[in-house]
């Protein structure tokens, strides 16, 4: 390695071991360097260009701006939504006024949620009833906004999501593209199964970041975790067990639905998810995604092949050995539980609490939106 210790090329170095480190064995400490993370990405995918021959780039923003070009930001809105449905359902019986004036024909993204994106207006209180409002899934676009091109899984409904929240993110029509999921049984057979439908519309790409519309994202987690993936992608930087094809930003939470099990290295190990196996996960307490996750796209697109050659059956769905007979569905977890078996994923332990407060269920909106308010906030009233 040429240069002193202080030369851009060892600085970049010890940020990559840095960051396979805060990935693998020294997982506990991301948290605290969640401040750190981009800086530490731009620093090693510089020390890696310089290796090249390439140019290095100035600023985070010019990072994420050159990563843009070569993501897909697929944003997953296509899910039946039962318990919303039935949650909808009862409030509206119970005379409740926000789900009478709600049309359950509606998706779920589209509930109408208090605006922390955007200052209140003049005169209005800054909380409260007074702030305005946008829809629950702005939050999970607003996210990713600039992060690549925005690929939505949709059933149905591609004007009001245009309107009532592209529009006012400034996502125009020529930055993103609507995917409709089939549903050859009546509802969508999971957001894996979506993944592989469009697969033709993110293959190409370097990176696919996905989540989903009504998750309390964080712009500061799903930067920091595309570039971390990017810059783990540099040499040296898989870490010993080899490439790293799969980033999932994680947080601390007692009785996870969706528990991460780390073998003593770290490394994620298998992926817990109560509704798509149909029993309960009984975990004390550990790590868990926020549902956000970063994918090298040739690893997907491996994997959503692989799983539908192997468990579709014509006329009868999905056959995932550990998921519910009766869901008949493919989920992403069923990708990341493959690449964890093979060594090939990674969690990001530095996201924030608040972001694993979804808005799943019509009970779920006040703490969505207090969630999203103390989200909003550490960057100063936009997202973060």
């Amino acid at each position: 390695m040429s240069g002193g210790p202080g030369s851009p090329a060892r600085r970049g170095a010890a940020a990559r071991e840095e960051l396979a480190a805060l990935a693998g064995p020294g997982h506990a400490q991301a948290a605290a360097a969640r401040g750190r993370l981009a800086a530490l990405a731009l620093e090693a995918r510089n020390a890696s260009a310089e290796a090249a021959g390439l140019p290095p780039l100035g600023s985070v923003e010019a990072y994420a701006a050159e990563l843009a070009r070569r993501t897909v930001c697929l944003t997953l809105l296509a899910g039946s939504g039962s318990r919303w449905l039935a949650s909808l359902a009862e409030a509206r019986g119970r005379g409740d006024p926000a789900a009478l004036a709600f049309d359950p024909e509606r998706p779920r993204g589209l509930f109408p949620v208090a605006d922390y994106l955007r200052p209140p207006a003049p005169g209005s209180a800054s909380d409260g009833p007074r702030r305005g409002s946008l829809p629950v899934a702005a939050y999970a676009l607003a996210a990713v906004r600039g992060l690549g091109r925005h690929l939505l899984v949709v059933r149905g409904w591609e004007e009001a999501i245009d309107a009532e929240i592209l529009a006012p993110l400034g996502i125009g029509p020529g930055e993103r593209e609507f995917f409709t999921q089939e549903a050859p049984f009546g509802k969508p057979l999971g957001h894996g199964d979506a993944a592989w439908q469009c697969r033709s519309r993110w293959a190409r790409a370097d990176y696919v970041l996905a989540n989903f519309g009504g998750d309390a994202n964080s712009r500061r987690t799903a930067l920091a975790s595309l570039l971390v993936l990017d810059a783990l992608s540099g040499p040296g930087g898989g870490g010993p067990a080899g490439a790293v094809d799969l980033l999932v930003p994680a947080a601390p939470v007692r009785l996870p639905a969706y528990p991460i099990e780390l073998d003593a290295g770290g490394l994620p190990s298998s992926f817990g998810q109560a509704k798509l196996q149909g029993r309960k996960v009984e975990v004390e307490a550990g790590y868990t995604n926020v549902g956000i996750r970063v994918y090298r796209a040739g690893a997907l697109l491996e994997k959503v092949e692989s799983i539908r050659r192997r468990f579709w059956a014509e006329g009868s769905g999905y056959a995932i050995p550990g998921n519910d007979p009766a869901g008949r569905e493919f989920a992403l977890d069923n990708v990341d539980a493959e690449l964890a078996a093979e060594g090939r994923a990674r969690i990001l332990a530095a996201a924030r609490p608040e972001e694993l407060t979804p808005a799943k269920n019509y009970g779920d909106i006040p703490a969505f939106e207090a969630a999203m308010a103390r989200v909003a906030a550490e960057a100063g009233g936009a997202p973060d």
